[in-house]
């Protein structure tokens, strides 16, 4: 009878612990769940700020290139002081894509089972790696035209305005945000047809 009532009191605290391991389970479950909703919330509603910001930057980059079509050496030195703040507005754009992409980058780590969730997560990775390494092209050639610049004021005795060099955003080099083995927007450029 002892035997019978150590077995049945192993029994019992198996089932209870069975089930508290159970009970805890599912509220992990429903806690993970909640949590999982309020990202998904959280970056369907980041998203449109962060495409816009991407969309100005795009418009500042397309009005970079129709700029550079007419550029000169002598024209820059005619207009520095245009160039330095259209330069600094451009870092500016950067950096508000990059501020509105936190709560993406964050949230946007892991897969949802959510399609418009999972496609705007998509799309932010193509986007922002896109974005960041059309800045850091643009950067490059233009400190190099700034260098060029630099020369020539140099060969002339240094008579024209300081042309200062672009800075880097959040990066100083290419990224594959997307980490799909390719640096989409290194080297490219806006078809200057």
């Amino acid at each position: 009878m002892k035997k019978f009532l150590i077995i049945i009191g192993i029994v019992i605290i198996i089932i209870i612990v069975a089930f508290i391991g159970a009970w805890i389970w599912v509220d992990g479950l429903k806690e993970d769940k909640a949590n999982t909703k309020v990202k998904m919330d959280e970056i369907l509603e980041a998203y449109p700020k962060f495409n816009k910001e991407v969309d100005n930057f795009s418009l500042l980059r397309n009005q970079l290139y129709e700029y550079k079509k007419n550029l000169f050496l002598e024209t820059l030195r005619d207009n520095t002081d245009d160039w330095n703040t259209f330069m600094d507005n451009y870092l500016k754009a950067i950096n508000k894509v990059e501020d509105s992409a936190l709560i993406l980058k964050e949230n946007c780590k892991i897969k949802y089972g959510d399609v418009n969730v999972s496609s705007k997560c998509t799309t932010f990775k193509a986007n922002y790696e896109a974005a960041n390494n059309y800045y850091i092209n643009d950067i490059v050639i233009y400190n190099d035209m700034v260098k060029e610049y630099e020369e020539y004021n140099a060969d002339h005795g240094n008579k024209y305005s300081k042309l200062n060099r672009a800075l880097f955003g959040t990066y100083n080099d290419y990224i594959d945000y997307d980490e799909d083995g390719e640096f989409f927007g290194k080297g490219e450029d806006v078809d200057e047809g």
